[in-house]
């Protein structure tokens, strides 16, 4: 393990790279970040919250409802919270800094870089996914599902902040939809049941009558759009990903 001053001085030098790796400019064969079927997306995901508003008190109370059978899934909802994934992949990240690369045989510097540079993509991913849900939120201020029977369904307050008026769109399910897009860039051929999964999870925020199923819809698809823009973005620069034309999914670069 390296001293402090190593370690910090390896920690900026992996911060100027990636800065640098932002501000660079694309390699002009590279993929684009974002694509029109990823527009036609959003339009669909837009179009399916407006189309599910309505039935937003129907759903919530029917899921959270004492005698449904559904109600134990409340116990999982917090496996969307975001510090079970951005703290683990940050100690990773701070732990392989402190690591000597130079005398390490090259096959295992490989295998080391490849869980750096992930753990790296995961946290960014994560993190930027939980930042565009939590400006959103305080822009919107919609009521929380335990408010129904005294603000209903529809109730808004931008900019008042707090808690109770953080409904839209769910954080967790924001955490859930850029996990389930992280896995799925990683495990290919498991790709639909992650997703599947992932979502299922989302549910449970409706179940906890933490959130509408608007909210959770909305959640996701950021989460999962942010996730997926990150990786092409990062792939039109030949770093950690690359992309094939006409391919959604982003592969891991060798």
């Amino acid at each position: 393990m390296a001293d402090t001053s190593s370690i910090a001085q390896r920690l900026n030098r992996s911060l100027a790279r990636y800065l640098h790796v932002v501000t660079a400019r694309p390699h002009p064969d590279g993929a684009a970040a974002w694509t029109r079927s990823m527009s036609m997306a959003v339009a669909l995901i837009v179009f399916l919250v407006l189309s599910l508003h309505p039935y937003d008190e129907y759903f919530s109370r029917m899921f959270t409802s004492p005698d449904s059978d559904l109600r134990n899934l409340r116990l999982i909802t917090d496996i969307g919270l975001s510090k079970w994934y951005v703290i683990p992949a940050f100690i990773i990240i701070v732990c392989l800094i402190a690591i000597d690369w130079q005398h390490l045989p090259v096959p295992r510097r490989k295998r080391l870089h490849l869980v750096y540079t992930q753990a790296t993509y995961a946290f960014w991913a994560i993190s930027l996914a939980g930042t565009c849900t939590a400006i959103a939120k305080f822009f919107i201020g919609r009521a929380r599902p335990p408010f129904i029977d005294t603000l209903g369904t529809g109730h808004f307050s931008p900019f008042a902040g707090g808690d109770d008026l953080a409904s839209f769109p769910s954080g967790h399910s924001t955490t859930m939809g850029a996990v389930g897009a992280i896995l799925a860039l990683w495990f290919p051929r498991w790709r639909v049941p992650i997703i599947l999964a992932t979502m299922f999870i989302a549910f449970t925020r409706i179940v906890a009558q933490a959130h509408y199923p608007t909210d959770t819809v909305a959640g996701y698809s950021i989460g999962f759009l942010v996730a997926i823009t990150l990786a092409r973005f990062l792939a039109r620069r030949h770093v950690i990903f690359r992309c094939e034309r006409g391919r959604f999914f982003p592969v891991i670069g060798s």
